[in-house]
């Protein structure tokens, strides 16, 4: 007889005309309704959960399988004709690459059609009631569909997820029983290593010299000693948050699953409580990546080059997508050791569904936002899962093992799930039978997500206020306002730790201290590589992370820091958000690298992380109009901040004083020879046209100089990048130049005609435009030519000339 394949295709029950279907509700929204349809639904939701996680883990359709698709137990799932040894120890895990949101879309599927399943087919049928009571329960599960659990603007478990023991009432006939929520909990007791979920461990550090990962020497660690640790296998529950001694594999806590909700809503809110607004940071990470311009791949995925085709519109978005905020998540509810933070077990936490329910709403809202925005066609780039079928290159015709749409096998692909209405379901903001034809429902979405995740934007509006007493932060503009924005993104190599997950802490020293303490008054934010090692004893578990570790797959992140900054100006710690106030501020910023808790040396991760940290600012403007999108130019990188380098300093001299020249005159700058090769940093030498008003200023401090032009030469780009600012403040009015062609290598010569509306820039005697004047001092005093990397050799050659003309008509 052949094979009849688990056919995934939504739930068909509730779907009504017009194109109606049921919702997703928000999970507390949905559990606490006082609805009696919706009460109904908790009842058969708690009761069918508790039937699918006792069903026997070897059964294709039990819980225990369905989780195990993800990593663990590293087998196939509904694939008769795949033989053992082409899935040993192997996933189908789909992580840093464009098809993350999408191969998750038929997951949740199957988990929700599996739950209905088993709510019509067993739950009910099995209800000791009448059956007009049955029809009333039918008529509920007809409705049902999966909740999604917002912890963007809810930052802590749901409620009924924390409770051991709940109450049921079925026509009045109250049950006691253990919530299938709190934890999953193995059939009859057996422990996960009888079904081969034993091999990956927890790691463990106690002295710095050694990492407890698991019985054997990793490759990647020759020079640490490597110990036993606890085993997965050793439990028969799930568990959140466990301590260390809960951790030990001898301890009944992690046998049994232990769930410290208290320290995951901890976690959840050291993150998300940094302002007294309602919602904090990771609501602001959520608006960000629904409102800022960028394509499919760049959405979708941590792994990303801002080089290739596929790039954001904007360059701020390069280190911004869906996955690292999912990524941090799976942390801050797991934590150092828990199931949910490891990739191999995060299924069988029951929080799991919820947590991708809610990426599934954040994805299907940008789509909605961006229905134009999708791919044909994309490198792997680095994703190779051989074990799903996945070559060099992915299309939207790429098969989504093991996902079948029907019972004879065919595959899933990523146009498949493209259009969630189509699968039965939708979201409370997007129900577009609501639109009529005069309605626009973009608008009214935006809307939604400015009052709901936009926490800077609401900050900026409270901070323009008329009584408003923190002068320096908001600028007023006829629609609206306008704010100094702050943002860290973060950039490190995916398998840096031999493929195990960590963490990236990032603190800001107090002022006058020397010593990093990393207290956690001092915490900024953090990053979570959410990763597993794609070897084990010798033996691949995981070809998509094994290929990827050979690549040295670069992972990024993107953190606001407004929000930050902002407490800290109420807190007097910092005076404006001026870009001069700010850099100063945070001189003092540094990181480090945890493992289950326990901080790795730097001598351990330094040469393996490829860590690069780097702080931007640019202009963000709301409008007044809720259901408008931010404005905002593109981002300039702090140089002194970070991982880039030192300061934009002088050299010496440090300036060159020359004859005072104003409008209607010209400075030729000429220098020996210019470097023509395309070095990775980004911004390494430039020049400044300084005015210093000799009366007030002091000429030591280079904060005295009036800037009306600075010219920094961006040889990534082959642009000059110009901008202005009067002395003790900030940058503005950036211009970009792009001369064509660029540079000559000997000779280079630059030429500024001084109006008295812009600065006239020449390149070796050719015009290449205009810069709008924004600093209105008439006279130029001095020149300056400062590098990023003073020992390194010289962009420009060690020495620069300066010429002046009076008239630019004396230029020849």
């Amino acid at each position: 007889m052949a094979h009849e394949y688990y056919p995934i295709q939504g739930i068909k029950d509730g779907v009504g005309p017009d194109g109606r279907v049921p919702i997703r509700r928000e999970f507390n929204d949905w559990s606490q309704s006082r609805d009696p349809a919706a009460k109904n639904q908790v009842v058969l939701f708690v009761l069918a959960l508790e039937h699918f996680q006792k069903m026997d883990p070897k059964e294709r359709d039990s819980y225990f399988q369905i989780a195990g698709i993800h990593g663990m137990p590293y087998t196939s799932w509904d694939e008769p004709d795949v033989t053992a040894k082409e899935v040993h120890r192997k996933g189908y895990c789909v992580h840093a690459n464009c098809l993350f949101p999408l191969w998750h879309r038929p997951y949740l599927l199957l988990y929700e059609q599996r739950i209905y399943d088993i709510m019509v087919d067993i739950i009910i049928p099995g209800l000791q009631v009448s059956r007009k009571i049955k029809d009333v329960f039918r008529k509920a599960a007809s409705t049902w569909r999966l909740p999604y659990w917002d912890w963007a603007k809810e930052p802590k478990i749901p409620k009924l997820l924390c409770r051991p023991k709940l109450k049921i009432n079925v026509a009045g006939k109250e049950t006691k029983m253990d919530n299938p929520l709190f934890k999953f909990r193995m059939p009859e007791g057996q422990k996960m290593g009888e079904f081969e979920v034993e091999l990956l461990k927890s790691p463990e550090f106690d002295d710095p010299l050694y990492v407890w990962f698991h019985n054997v020497r990793l490759s990647s660690f020759n020079s640490l000693t490597v110990r036993s640790s606890p085993q997965y296998g050793e439990c028969i529950a799930t568990s959140r948050c466990p301590t260390k001694e809960q951790r030990d594999p001898t301890s009944e806590a992690w046998r049994h699953g232990v769930v410290n909700t208290e320290q995951v809503n901890d976690f959840l809110g050291q993150h998300a409580s940094i302002t007294d607004l309602d919602y904090g940071d990771t609501a602001e990470m959520v608006y960000r990546l629904l409102t800022y311009p960028m394509d499919f791949v760049s959405f979708a995925t941590t792994a990303r080059d801002a080089n290739m085709v596929s790039a954001s519109a904007s360059k701020v978005t390069n280190d911004m997508n869906i996955e690292f905020i999912h990524n941090n998540i799976h942390y801050w509810v797991g934590g150092d050791g828990g199931h949910m933070s490891q990739i191999p077990v995060a299924t069988f936490d029951p929080v799991f569904w919820f947590h991708h329910c809610n990426l599934d709403r954040l994805f299907a809202i940008w789509q909605t936002l961006n229905p134009e925005q999708w791919f044909d066609a994309d490198k792997t780039r680095p994703f190779d899962q051989k074990v799903i079928g996945m070559g060099n290159i992915i299309t939207n015709q790429t098969p989504f093992r093991p996902f079948h749409k029907d019972k004879i096998g065919t595959l899933w692909t990523a146009d498949d799930a493209r259009s969630w209405f189509q699968l039965g379901y939708t979201y409370p903001e997007l129900q577009r039978w609501e639109y009529g034809p005069d309605h626009n429902h973009k608008a009214k979405l935006l809307e939604y997500i400015n009052n709901a995740y936009g926490v800077t934007r609401k900050q900026a509006f409270q901070l323009a206020t008329p009584d408003n007493k923190y002068s320096g932060v908001i600028k007023m503009k006829e629609n609206g306002v306008a704010i100094k924005d702050y943002a860290v993104s973060i950039r490190y190599s995916k398998f840096a730790m031999g493929g195990y997950p960590f963490n990236l802490e990032v603190y800001l020293r107090p002022e006058g201290e020397t010593d990093n303490e990393c207290r956690s008054e001092d915490f900024v934010t953090s990053v979570y590589n959410f990763s597993q090692p794609a070897e084990q004893n010798g033996e691949t578990v995981c070809s998509n992370c094994r290929d990827l570790e050979q690549q040295d797959v670069k992972v990024t992140a993107y953190i606001p820091l407004t929000s930050y900054l902002i407490k800290k100006i109420q807190q007097q710690q910092l005076d404006s958000l001026e870009p001069v106030a700010v850099e100063k501020f945070l001189q003092g910023i540094y990181w480090r690298m945890t493992m289950v808790g326990e901080e790795i040396s730097e001598s351990k991760w330094k040469d393996k992380m490829n860590l690069h940290v780097e702080i931007s600012v640019t202009e963000m403007s709301y409008p007044t109009d809720p259901q408008a999108t931010p404005d905002f130019e593109e981002p300039e990188t702090i140089p002194s901040l970070g991982t880039g380098g030192a300061a934009p300093i002088p050299q010496v001299p440090p300036s060159h004083m020359v004859e005072p020249v104003s409008v209607g005159g010209s400075i030729i700058i000429k220098a020996p020879f210019i470097k023509l090769d395309i070095p990775r940093q980004r911004t390494e030498a430039g020049i400044d046209l300084l005015y210093l008003d000799s009366s007030t200023g002091n000429a030591s401090d280079e904060e005295s100089f009036d800037v009306p032009l600075q010219m920094s030469i961006n040889r990534v780009d082959r642009v000059l990048e110009c901008k202005g600012k009067r002395a003790h403040r900030g940058y503005s009015g950036r211009t970009l130049l792009k001369p064509e062609p660029w540079f000559e290598a000997n000779d280079p010569t630059i030429r500024v005609d001084i109006g008295a509306d812009e600065f006239v820039v020449y390149i070796n005697g050719r015009k290449i435009g205009a810069v709008r004047r924004t600093i209105q001092t008439d006279t130029i005093t001095h020149v300056n030519y400062w590098t990023i990397f003073p020992k390194t050799p010289r962009v420009l050659g060690d020495k620069i000339a300066v010429t002046t003309y009076k008239q630019a008509s004396l230029v020849r």
